[in-house]
């Protein structure tokens, strides 16, 4: 079971909205790169949802509704998850949310930028407490381009005095809770994932 404030702050979930050209909406853009038969795993959460398939679909999407958390299925052949992420970062007030169902891919999309990563199976509620933390913790305009940077934005923590098992390199990159106990980390000097002991 995960920690209790891995679900904190969970906003009302709401069906997705229609495509509609994001200067027409209150909502925020939130895009979804994920396969058609996955997009409604992804809450809607606040957010107008525009649901993309493909790669061009995705850079396309982001350049012209500047979303402010794009959702990233790092599993689907047709998403070059590295690319959409590298694209998401040029906007300071974009998160960028991943999810896979292997671990061991975590060390690529941390190096990508992405702000936060979540483990499949994963619960409607969960994703929704990601992307609404998400759209919290990255301000809006130039004030937030350091922090949008900052791998302190979402789920994603640095350790410095935490050493990869496998080449000794210190700051691993914890990414993922695993339970009350327990954490996945990632060296990104050696690719290697581990679990490990959790911390505050």
């Amino acid at each position: 079971m995960l920690p209790t404030r891995a679900y904190a702050d969970i906003p009302r979930l709401s069906p997705g909205g229609p495509h509609v050209a994001p200067s027409t909406q209150s909502h925020a853009a939130f895009v979804i790169a994920a396969a058609l038969a996955d997009v409604d795993r992804f809450p809607a959460a606040n957010f107008t949802r525009y649901p993309v398939h493909t790669t061009n679909e995705a850079l396309r999407l982001i350049e012209t509704a500047r979303p402010r958390v794009v959702a990233i299925d790092w599993d689907v052949p047709e998403i070059d998850g590295a690319q959409v992420c590298g694209a998401v970062r040029k906007f300071p007030h974009a998160g960028v949310l991943v999810t896979m169902a292997s671990p061991q891919s975590a060390p690529a999309a941390l190096k990508a930028g992405c702000h936060a990563i979540l483990l499949k199976p994963f619960a409607p509620n969960l994703a929704a407490a990601r992307i609404g933390r998400l759209s919290r913790e990255l301000p809006s305009g130039s004030a937030g381009l350091r922090a949008a940077h900052s791998l302190y934005c979402g789920t994603n923590r640095v350790w410095s005095e935490t050493r990869c098992p496998e080449c000794e390199s210190p700051s691993a990159t914890s990414f993922e809770f695993y339970s009350y106990r327990r954490m996945w980390y990632a060296c990104l000097a050696c690719d290697a994932v581990w679990l490990g002991p959790r911390q505050e």
